[in-house]
């Protein structure tokens, strides 16, 4: 749970001074690891030249729109289980007093090389009662510097104010770069024994890793892995490097043929090496899971492009266990709109390219001038066309395939089901010879014909609650049926019910206030709706609705009557 009674925004003024605490002002990454709504990064002295690139961890989820809208990339929830910090070369921090020390021990243990600023309550150094106040103070005896300050939040930049004294921390934490990772070369130097096969001693082909059965924790395993391989690629150049360095140039390079490359062996280039491989492989990381059956299961394809629109900011958050069980419980949570989005995908593929597949009704408005009508797919049969094969073929392609498999994902969620027990894909895979003769195949929610010269599938439902479900799940989100607290007349519901009784009546009242005798082709309403300018799409619908008025008065229904209201008691009594 998130205590936001620990939750004090820093103060512009204390952010300034933070940041004037950095001695290296070559900001090659930044990280903030409890960055709330980023108070304390306003103090980040301006690069004229380009943005510094800085990534946040914040544990409240509804924090991070307002971090991305400042240009923030948010890479984690738990700073205490982030462990990817040896790409930044600076960490700044005014995390919650009660976990100051904790934190700042966390940014001391995953950063690499670099500085760390860390704004805490004073106390926690004055009193180090325990074993990590002990250490932290340690660290900053070798490592740092500490300033202690009164009375920094109680001006008027304070968001919320308090006048607890507070300890501004810098460390400096200095790779041993040259030791640890290069070693004393010397101190490998021997006789050249080298030939071709002690060049590839110790390598084998990979044998896949022995894994656990959860898809998540494989995922991370063999990410985690990954950047642990190319980490020891990066640190084996720097070392080959510098062994190359020492063997000095070559006749070409000394007589002015090619310049001598001697930045291959610096920590600033380790850094640059280790952030755009990790970033490579976080990237593909979050792709395997996003094209994961745990994602694809669930979504439609245009559903699953929604998502992956949305990659830039997901792919910034740390590929940890954590991470993804929480973009997958997020997909849950927002379930309800995703499957929505799906209905309406599916409703607008049936009802777009095919006149005969839907019949009209006035839409539900708060008076005739706001009318608009609205649409529903007919429940004996629907055309769908663009899928031509030629006789060689044995199958759909991938995108017919696609279109089934995404109808079946909408139906079977209005039918209650995780997948339908017959798909449309298999219906097609199977029998897809017998279906280009003519024949008619029933799968779990429609039996189909198809007829592959013309490209167009038929899909005839063997359940027509589904089909009136989805007309439902749209007309209420675009708004054409009643708000679910209004109880409307006995009237509206009776045009929307007999909406395919009534549609023979509209199309021949249309054609009538449409026909040109003076041209030859004649007012397209739809046409214009869709593709007009804002007065056709006025002059369309106005004679869309004076259409269906005519026809709804030939058959007994006035639309004065549609706007009625009646209470939950008439409804009742009947």
């Amino acid at each position: 749970m998130i205590d936001h009674n620990q939750y004090y925004p820093t103060p512009e003024s204390l952010s300034v001074m933070a940041w004037s605490r950095f001695k290296n002002r070559d900001f090659a990454r930044v990280l903030e690891p409890s960055a709330g709504e980023g108070h304390l990064l306003k103090g980040c002295p301006n690069r004229h030249w380009e943005k510094i690139p800085i990534d946040c961890v914040e544990i409240d989820i509804e924090k991070h729109p307002i971090l991305r809208n400042q240009g923030y990339a948010v890479v984690g929830m738990d700073f205490l289980q982030f462990n990817n910090g040896s790409i930044y070369s600076h960490i700044i921090m005014n995390p919650k007093f009660s976990q100051g020390a904790t934190h700042v021990l966390k940014a001391w243990d995953i950063m690499f090389d670099g500085e760390i600023v860390a704004i805490l309550n004073a106390e926690t150094l004055k009193n180090p009662f325990s074993k990590e106040r002990k250490l932290l103070l340690s660290l900053i005896e070798q490592y740092g510097e500490v300033e202690y300050m009164s009375q920094m939040f109680t001006g008027e930049d304070a968001e919320r104010q308090t006048e607890v004294e507070i300890a501004l921390v810098w460390l400096q934490k200095t790779s041993r770069f040259e030791d640890e990772i290069l070693g004393n070369i010397l101190d490998d130097l021997k006789t050249d024994q080298v030939d071709e096969d002690s060049l590839a001693a110790g390598f084998t082909e990979m044998n896949p890793l022995a894994l656990p059965n959860s898809f998540v924790e494989n995922a991370v395993l063999m990410f985690n892995a990954a950047v642990e391989s190319a980490r020891q690629a990066v640190m084996s150049d720097a070392r080959a490097n510098r062994y190359r360095q020492m063997l000095g140039k070559t006749l070409g390079e000394l007589n002015g043929h090619g310049a001598f490359d001697n930045k291959h062996s610096t920590v600033h280039w380790a850094k640059q090496q280790l952030y755009s491989g990790y970033i490579d492989l976080k990237d593909r990381a979050w792709s395997g899971i996003l094209r994961s059956t745990q994602v694809t299961s669930k979504l439609s394809s245009s559903a699953q492009k929604r998502l992956e629109a949305d990659f830039e900011s997901i792919k910034a958050l740390e590929f940890t266990v954590a991470n993804i069980y929480g973009f997958l419980q997020g997909i849950l949570d927002r379930q309800d709109d995703i499957q929505i989005g799906m209905a309406t995908d599916v409703f607008d593929l049936i009802t777009r390219y095919h006149s005969e597949n839907s019949v009209f009704y006035l839409g539900w408005k708060s008076n005739d001038k706001h009318r608009t009508l609205g649409m529903r797919i007919k429940t004996t049969r629907f055309v769908i066309p663009g899928h031509k094969t030629e006789s060689y073929q044995r199958d759909l392609s991938w995108d017919s395939g696609r279109m089934l498999a995404d109808i079946d994902k909408v139906f079977a969620m209005l039918d209650g089901k995780r997948e339908p027990e017959v798909s449309l894909e298999t219906v097609f895979g199977r029998h897809f010879q017998e279906l280009r003769n003519g024949g008619r195949v029933s799968a779990s929610y429609f039996s189909v014909r198809y007829f592959p010269g013309r490209g167009t599938i038929h899909f005839f439902p063997s359940n027509k609650k589904l089909i009136d479900r989805l007309n439902r799940i749209v007309g209420n989100y675009r708004r054409w049926l009643p708000p679910s607290e209004t109880y409307a007349s006995p009237a509206f519901w009776k045009q929307y019910d007999q909406a395919e009784r009534f549609d023979k009546a509209f199309q021949a009242e249309l054609k009538r206030q449409t026909r040109r005798p003076d041209r030859c082709i004649p007012f397209d309403p739809f046409w214009a709706m869709r593709h007009g300018d804002d007065n056709e799409m006025q002059k369309a619908n106005a004679v869309l609705i004076n259409a269906m008025t005519s026809a709804l008065e030939q058959n007994g229904i006035y639309v004065d009557d549609l706007l009625e209201t009646v209470s939950e008691q008439q409804l009742l009594a009947g």
